[in-house]
């Protein structure tokens, strides 16, 4: 009996341990997070707004302004707005105002810009009723899915259907186009066991019409992960 319950005492000394060590690198991570965010926006984001005022000012200065002129500016401006969207990203506090919907619009431009692959969003909401920390594990989920399908399978077309109720929640990508079939189940074990944390199902399969179909569905009252 005293040997049983100094190797539970250990456990959950070493559960401790392991708990705090999280803690403080999460801490760690948030804190470099926080600089980085800081040095993005007063140091690289003044002096890329400068350089658009400059190019303004130049294409003011012409009575044609190249196109090469324009482009430079348009693409600049672009960069100043991810940049921001960066910014805000890292800064200290992100979590609570984590967006689940902007985050896999992110993620669709990154694929698409590749041109290997076209992803679509069809959506019925701009915002998820969903708790910040739901959002963030439903993102790694949806990621490591269209992470597995690009390698595995390079279709050429991923049709991603959000459907948001008042008391469920689903996700449906739908592949098509495909270069060649999957082998294997695209939903790893990982994936399985974050979406039965949130409560929720999610299942794979084959059929003729879409080809490949994953299948989430979530409840949207869980707050047990805020």
């Amino acid at each position: 009996m005293l040997q049983q319950n100094k190797k539970e005492s250990q456990v959950k000394m070493r559960y401790r341990l392991e708990h705090e060590l999280l803690l403080s690198q999460l801490e760690t991570q948030e804190y470099s997070f926080s600089q980085v965010s800081m040095a993005l926006h007063d140091n690289i984001g003044q002096l890329l707004s400068t350089t658009k005022l400059l190019l303004g000012m130049t294409a003011m200065g012409l009575a044609q302004p190249p196109d090469t002129l324009k482009t430079a500016e348009h693409t600049l401006a672009k960069a100043i707005a991810d940049l921001r969207s960066l910014s805000k990203t890292l800064h200290n506090g992100w979590l609570p105002h984590f967006n689940f919907i902007s985050h896999l619009e992110a993620e669709k431009e990154r694929i698409n810009a590749r041109g290997m692959t076209q992803v679509a969003i069809i959506s019925n909401n701009e915002e998820l009723l969903l708790e910040p920390g739901v959002q963030i594990i439903l993102f790694r989920v949806v990621y490591e899915a269209l992470q597995h399908i690009t390698k595995h399978c390079s279709a050429k077309c991923i049709t991603i259907r959000l459907k948001g109720g008042l008391n469920l929640f689903e996700i449906e990508i739908a592949l098509s186009d495909i270069a060649y079939p999957l082998k294997k189940n695209t939903v790893s074990s990982n994936m399985q066991r974050r979406i039965q944390l949130l409560g929720g199902t999610i299942k794979w399969q084959y059929n003729e019409i879409n080809k490949y179909l994953i299948q989430i569905k979530i409840p949207v009252n869980n707050k047990e992960i805020a």
